[in-house]
């Protein structure tokens, strides 16, 4: 299960607008997107090859879901 504390150990930075990169001990774990209500978590390093793996409400469950793959 993935905690809060794991979100807080994880950076996570905009990297474009409506875009954020989520890095874990300096490795990118994935992004998070914004698109309209909802926010998708695409798994893998590199965003243009990246593959979705969920979409939620809110950017903080994206983060951990990403964490928790």
């Amino acid at each position: 299960m993935i905690t809060t504390a794991d979100v807080i150990h994880a950076d996570v930075v905009e990297a474009l607008p409506g875009v954020w990169r989520v890095v874990k001990a300096d490795i990118v774990v994935g992004y998070v997107i914004e698109a309209g209500d909802r926010f998708v978590s695409l798994y893998g390093t590199v965003y243009n090859t990246s593959v979705e793996i969920a979409q939620t409400r809110d950017r903080d469950t994206a983060v951990r879901i990403l964490l928790a793959h």
